[in-house]
């Protein structure tokens, strides 16, 4: 008589499902059956699908780590962007420092990079924090120090096994050396460049960064010429495919009245070569230097179709001691019509307001109400020891900025009204029921809206609206006037007010609505017998992350990278 031969005996591909022992089971590293009816499998391409909604870092690493099958699957999208954070002091998790037994968090991640395969799939990389250097002193005997040499070692070691890579951040708060600029200057995939420059005036080597063919998006970040910044002239040179220019100067030149800037030293090269680089967006943020250039030596003015510039030229909230350098740049020069779209500015100048009242075509204006500087003096432009002068030059008060603003106002309506589909104002400039009114009827194909409120009467905005059938965003911006309108009503009132309002005049297009700080979201329908018209919007609130996406919520910030 044969027997059988038992289930552990006749291999794995002979167990089925009820043989296979639970401890088994739940402890295979692999999906041990399609599902709990024995069904057949999902399709891959499914799975895949679903795994593309996982965003966050911490739920795919533990589907990693779920089977071999979500292993494989998950991996490239675990790694697709690399973050990493660098400290300067050694910070300590339950009494022991992080890294106990090994190597700093940042130094084990570089490791698992350059000797393991992940780094094949690595397509955004970026580094970021503080960098500990040990031996400073070296620079002054002209010798990098011996840690600096070995991180960008190991960087160039890592971006060398990185063949998808397209986006390189470095955000430290020391500088990258030749050696990992050559090993940038080979990627023919990378697109996107971010560099901060230190902010210490130690003598370092200055770099001429070589240029990258594939380039297209450079961000250079806290550009000072005393802190020995690398060149950037060569990069704008050779980099052909250059699309996206953004250049944030330190603010101290400013502060300082230190007009040390100047155009030659990064498009110099371009001048002598006689090239022209065919941007489609320039920004710039804190430059303080006198106008010897002129902005269309900068860049192929037909191909620039959008333009940030905050805390540039001073204009009526600038401070005393930068006007002589600022009134160089009064003479902004004119413009073909048809190109520019996107403008994204936080100064008031009459000079600009003439340039938008001969031009036409912009589509997106954003007016950042933030500033770096006030108009007063700063202490470090006094002599030391001695106490500050006091800035005695009037302040421009409120009825000179609401002039500005209603000229700005006057000439976007009239110039490119017909165009417009953004518009963010600033809250220096609260808008009256006729200037409302003015704007809606103008500027009829507006899908973002931001403005601050000049009148005490809150149905205005109320009746106004409808006129504006494709708007998406609404945001009153927070000034007094908003807080004695809204000081006698509660969030609920305000929220079954506009669920009522949204109903009756049908805005069904309209999704976000920000009132000063708080951002609501409409909704779907809800039955309402006290409505007149039986249903109200249902309005909830949401966090501010919610909208970011939204330009102006996301383009109000002071931040020339966003966007």
């Amino acid at each position: 008589m044969e027997l059988p031969i038992p289930p552990h005996l006749r291999g794995p591909q002979a167990y089925t499902q009820g043989e296979i022992p639970p401890f088994v089971q739940y402890t295979s590293p692999v999906a041990t059956s399609t599902s709990s009816t024995g069904g057949p499998p999902l399709p891959l391409n499914l799975i895949a699908r679903i795994c593309s909604f996982i965003t966050a870092p911490g739920d795919l690493a533990r589907l990693t780590r779920t089977s071999r099958l979500l292993y494989y699957m998950c991996l490239p999208q675990l790694y697709e962007s690399v973050s990493l954070h660098s400290y300067a002091e050694i910070r300590y998790l339950n009494g022991r420092p992080e890294g106990f037994g090994s190597g700093s968090p940042l130094m084990m991640a570089l490791n698992g990079l350059v000797t393991g395969n992940q780094a094949a799939v690595v397509q955004c990389f970026r580094l970021w924090g503080e960098w500990q250097e040990l031996g400073v002193e070296h620079f002054a005997k002209g010798r990098v120090p011996d840690n600096s040499m070995m991180l960008n070692i190991l960087l160039r070691a890592c971006v060398d096994k990185m063949p998808k890579l397209r986006d390189f951040a470095w955000e430290l708060d020391c500088k990258p050396l030749k050696t990992l600029y050559q090993g940038l200057s080979m990627k023919s995939t990378l697109t996107k460049l971010t560099l901060r420059f230190p902010k210490s005036r130690l003598p370092r080597p200055s770099v001429v960064i070589p240029p990258i063919p594939s380039l297209k998006a450079l961000r250079v970040i806290d550009i000072d010429p005393l802190c020995c910044p690398d060149d950037i002239s060569l990069l704008l040179l050779g980099s052909k495919q250059l699309e996206d220019v953004r250049m944030h100067f330190s603010p101290r030149m400013r502060a300082e009245a230190e007009a040390t800037l100047n155009f030659e030293t990064y498009w110099g090269r371009c001048w002598s070569a006689g090239y022209t680089p065919k941007l489609k967006h320039l920004g710039m943020q804190n430059w303080y230097g006198v106008n010897n250039a002129g902005w269309n030596n900068l860049v192929d003015m037909p191909t620039l179709t959008s333009g940030c510039l905050l805390d540039c030229f001073g204009g009526a909230t600038g401070g005393s001691a930068n006007v002589y350098v600022d009134d160089t740049w009064k003479a902004i020069p004119q413009r073909k019509n048809g190109y520019f779209r996107t403008i994204r500015i936080n100064e008031f100048s009459a000079s600009l307001v003439e340039l938008m009242s001969t031009s036409s075509g912009l589509e997106k204006v954003y007016i950042v109400s933030t500033t770096t500087f006030s108009t007063t003096d700063s202490p470090a432009t006094s002599t030391p020891g001695t106490l500050p002068t006091p800035d005695l030059s009037p302040s421009p008060d409120a009825s000179i900025l609401s002039s500005i603003g209603t000229s700005y106002i006057q000439a976007l309506t009239q110039s490119h009204g017909s165009t417009l589909r953004h518009l963010l104002l600033s809250d220096k400039w609260p808008l009256s029921s006729t200037q409302l009114s003015s704007l809606v009827r103008f500027c009829p194909n507006l899908t973002q809206l931001g403005f601050a409120l000049g009148s005490s009467k809150p149905t205005t905005v109320r009746l106004l609206i409808p006129f504006l059938p494709k708007l998406y965003a609404l945001r009153i911006l927070d000034n007094e006037q908003l807080r004695r309108n809204d000081a006698s009503v509660t969030d609920e009132e305000r929220k079954v007010a506009m669920g009522r309002d949204m109903a009756e005049i049908e805005m069904s297009s309209l999704r976000w609505v920000g009132v000063g700080d708080i951002v609501y979201e409409a909704k779907g329908m809800l039955d309402d017998p006290e409505s007149p018209c039986g249903q109200r919007r249902e309005i909830v609130n949401v966090e501010r992350v919610r909208v970011e996406g939204v330009e102006i919520w996301g383009l109000a910030a002071g931040d020339l990278m966003v966007g």
